[in-house]
């Protein structure tokens, strides 16, 4: 069997879905970063040519080379032996792809995209900007609401029930960065049950294995 290899930046909340799946597929896999832009620069030739689009994570099986996450954690699932990284049922099946998209098109747009990489990266001077703080107390309101919509999706454990499925290796990753945000302690105080499901995350081993152990610099910033 070919060597499994995961390209990417380890403080990449989708590249961390992606290892957390493998890990808890429990099969073995390479890491890279070799060859991965830096933050705010151009994708590399060497990245573009296994994701034209230029994003990661990419997966190397072989000869095959897969990007997107949602595909690629599908792909670990189908492709390996090992525990089930989704549920068996129709309706349950129906309802991780409910949150698989809705953690692509909404949660990881909202909670990362704009509100954990502006707050993270912004200067001083733009920080203090009265425009900025508008702006960003604006998508606070926005992901208290998403959070009170994903809050119910917690009360049986997992999206899922009580099993870890595809749906909360990649909304967890998203609340541990949320969590780490000025205000973001206080919105999750208001979601318990979504709360609840980060503490139990942060206990399990593939959760240890990939946290990103952000700076103190970089959480000073935000």
């Amino acid at each position: 069997m070919s060597v499994v290899t995961i390209i990417g930046m380890p403080r990449s909340n989708l590249t961390r879905t992606v290892r957390i799946a493998c890990l808890e597929k429990e099969i073995a896999f390479e890491f890279s970063t070799r060859n991965v832009q830096t933050p705010g620069h151009p994708p590399t030739p060497e990245l573009l040519r296994s994701n034209p689009f230029g994003k990661v994570p990419v997966l190397n099986d072989g000869p095959f080379v897969l990007y997107e996450t949602a595909a690629i954690c599908r792909y670990v699932d189908d492709r390996f032996p090992g525990p089930l990284l989704r549920p068996v049922s129709a309706q349950k099946v129906a309802r991780m792809n409910q949150w698989i998209s809705l953690a692509m098109t909404r949660l990881d747009q909202n909670i990362i995209r704009n509100f954990v990489i502006p707050m993270v990266l912004t200067d001083d001077t733009k920080r203090h900007d009265p425009g900025f703080a508008i702006q960003m107390n604006r998508m606070a309101d926005i992901i208290r609401h998403d959070l009170s919509v994903l809050d119910p999706a917690y009360a049986d454990g997992w999206i899922c029930g009580d099993r870890f499925t595809i749906p909360d290796m990649m909304i967890m990753p998203m609340i541990h960065y949320l969590n780490a945000m000025p205000g973001g302690p206080e919105m999750l105080a208001d979601a318990p049950n979504v709360e609840d499901a980060f503490m139990r995350f942060r206990a399990r081993g593939s959760a240890a294995q990939t946290d990103p152990i952000l700076p103190e610099k970089l959480l000073k910033s935000a």
